[in-house]
């Protein structure tokens, strides 16, 4: 079958939680099914291997296209700096790779590491993954003959892919709620300013967040996993899709 023709499987990966959704279309998705399986975060090791165990229990019987969104519980991020000496892939892989093992360590050795494209000048949004939750995905979805891996996506950056028309040049703060955990990111004239993701409410997280950067900063915020509260003299909340 045509790679155009290929349904698409978004599959969210999370502690307590697989999600999968199957669009079919190319100019115009349609969604044809939506499901959930409940994972056991206490079942390895790691957290993830839970939603491994899911994963790999699957059927994919139909050709797709399959794109992995994980959790910020699975996720680290950081504003990296940007660097004029930097002439070489591998150059940078060491220097966003020092920024975070000034932060976490010698856990850092173990981690696959991204970072976003940026103008000359600008900060860029670092993600730190285990490197063996990556593997896993990669050899649970090998054996599924019909599933083609097309990229594996932190869920801050999904949902910035998919808000990002709706952030005007003034910025939005982005808020990704989920039990136990809350990531807040802020994206302001066209680059990344700041990013929280951590344990608790989001709500006490945004107001510590706004505290700590400095400059005229957007009341706009844009939210998911949780309820949109009333707007306030401080914030004007959107909810987004999940």
């Amino acid at each position: 079958m045509s790679r155009l023709f290929r349904d698409r499987l978004l599959i969210g990966l999370a502690p307590a939680e697989m999600t999968v959704v199957r669009f079919r279309g190319w100019l115009k998705r349609n969604l044809i099914g939506k499901d959930s399986v409940a994972c056991d975060p206490a079942s390895g090791a790691e957290p993830w291997q839970g939603a491994i165990a899911a994963l790999k229990a699957l059927e994919v019987k139909q050709p797709c296209n399959v794109t992995v969104v994980l959790s910020n519980h699975f996720v680290r991020y950081a504003i990296v700096p940007w660097s004029n000496a930097l002439n070489t892939a591998a150059e940078e892989d060491a220097y966003i790779r020092h920024h975070f093992s000034k932060i976490h360590g010698e856990r850092t050795k173990s981690w696959t590491l991204r970072a976003t494209e940026s103008v000359v000048g600008a900060p860029r949004l670092a993600s730190a993954v285990d490197s063996g939750l990556l593997a896993a995905i990669r050899e649970s979805l090998q054996e599924k003959p019909a599933a083609r891996l097309i990229s594996v996506q932190p869920r801050l950056m999904s949902k910035f892919n998919e808000w990002r028309k709706s952030i005007p040049d003034a910025g939005a703060w982005l808020v990704l709620a989920e039990p136990d955990r809350a990531c807040v990111a802020l994206h302001a004239e066209g680059r990344w300013r700041s990013v929280q993701n951590g344990k608790g409410a989001w709500r006490a997280l945004l107001d510590r967040e706004r505290h700590r950067v400095d400059g005229e900063l957007p009341k706009l915020v844009l939210i998911a996993g949780a309820a949109a509260p009333s707007n306030d003299g401080d914030w004007q909340f959107r909810a987004m899709s999940a």
